[in-house]
């Protein structure tokens, strides 16, 4: 299977540009998605990353992916998903449910036979 960096790495190369800061950004939460209950350790996060992405540039990503809650570092170092997708899940899920309300209402209405 091919991980999701890989992808970005692919058309960069395609390309012959670098891998930008909010590719990267993108990469990375890429990356974390999938390892919610153990996590994965800076090492690990880096060898997944496109390839010639620094330990030390992936660190500092990580940093400002946890500063807006976008990942979160476990006491033993682990990153995660921090808890904003989550959030934007559930106003996702909030949404589609509306709107499957109402889709239900217009259908009733427009199905219903005259007595």
């Amino acid at each position: 299977m091919t991980c999701p960096s890989q992808i970005h790495e692919e058309a960069r190369l395609a390309k012959n540009v670098p891998l930008s800061a909010q590719l990267r950004l993108l990469s990375l939460i890429e990356v974390l998605a999938g390892n919610e209950i153990i996590g994965l350790p800076l090492k690990e996060v880096t060898d997944l990353m496109a390839s010639g992405v620094a330990q030390s540039t992936v660190w500092r990503d990580l940093k400002t992916l946890e500063s807006a809650g976008w990942a979160q570092q476990s006491r033993d170092g682990r990153w995660t998903l921090g808890s904003r997708p989550y959030q934007l899940l559930h106003h996702f899920y909030s949404g589609l449910k509306a709107v499957q309300e109402r889709t239900a209402e217009v259908a009733v209405n427009y199905t219903r036979i005259p007595t």
